[in-house]
């Protein structure tokens, strides 16, 4: 785990796309949030583009959301605002590009298959402001996998300020198993509304079923913050992911010491 924090949104984005460029390279899996879109997150990665620095041409990109009952090719879709906005400025081959839909019950199992044979290396997820994972706060048995919601008045006013999506009732998502299989988490917190959610990262117990605090059962979760959502400094956090990891050798070496018998 890592936890980096930065001194506003800018640099928290510009953070990200540091670590992501690690990541960059022929048959790369990324899943971004539509939330990207506008940030210095997606100006960077598009210019860099363009300045011939990367090309993402070979990369597949996994959608987290779409909106139920209509073609993804609608203008009205999440897939086709993220197509214009982002996938054709980085020159993505659009075979490349799936996105989670719902027409029938069989749309859900071909998501699922989708996400089964594309293994995500970096999946890119923003808290919001309820302390939820894409939509949900706590791991039930109907969001472990791809699955269907209602949206709240909240999320309906995000979508329609934000990118224009107006009469949006239903929406279909990953679940919470296909964000924590990624290879790698990065966990965007912004504000101060967000503190408490990021405390809960550290501090809720081990069996707790909040999904933010699930997250770090990914050994390669990277949590960014600005400072208002920061829940302590970076070395201060730092010096505790090191001190809960040794705990957690400690007691396992003393639980297999004990299955050996030994004394």
């Amino acid at each position: 785990m890592k936890y980096i924090v930065c001194n506003s949104e800018n640099a928290v984005f510009n953070r990200v796309y540091d670590e992501l460029e690690k990541f960059i390279e022929h048959g790369a899996v990324f899943s971004f949030s539509e939330q990207i879109l506008g940030t210095q997150f997606s100006k960077r990665i598009i210019d860099e583009h363009n300045n011939g620095k990367y090309n993402y041409n070979h990369i597949i990109f996994l959608g987290q959301k779409e909106i139920c009952n209509i073609d993804i090719e609608e203008d009205n879709s999440i897939y086709r605002v993220m197509r214009k906005n982002f996938y054709k400025l980085l020159g993505v081959d659009y075979k490349n590009i799936f996105y989670p839909e719902y027409n029938s019950e069989e749309d859900v199992d071909k998501y699922n298959t989708i996400l089964e044979e594309n293994p995500i290396d970096v999946v890119l997820l923003i808290l919001d402001n309820q302390g939820n994972i894409l939509n949900y706060k706590k791991v039930q048995d109907e969001n472990r996998k791809t699955h269907i919601y209602k949206i709240s008045e909240l999320e309906k006013l995000t979508l329609e300020e934000n990118f224009n999506l107006k009469n949006v009732e239903n929406i279909i998502t990953v679940g919470y198993d296909d964000i924590v299989s990624a290879r790698n988490i990065f966990l965007v917190a912004l504000g101060s509304d967000k503190r408490k959610y990021v405390e809960n990262i550290f501090e809720a117990d081990d069996n707790s079923d909040e999904v933010i605090s699930l997250l770090k059962n990914n050994r390669n979760l990277t949590i960014f913050v600005d400072k208002e959502a920061g829940y302590k400094s970076e070395e201060e956090v730092n010096k505790l992911i090191k001190e809960k990891a040794r705990k957690k050798e400690i007691e396992e070496l003393r639980k297999l010491e004990e299955t050996l018998g030994v004394e």
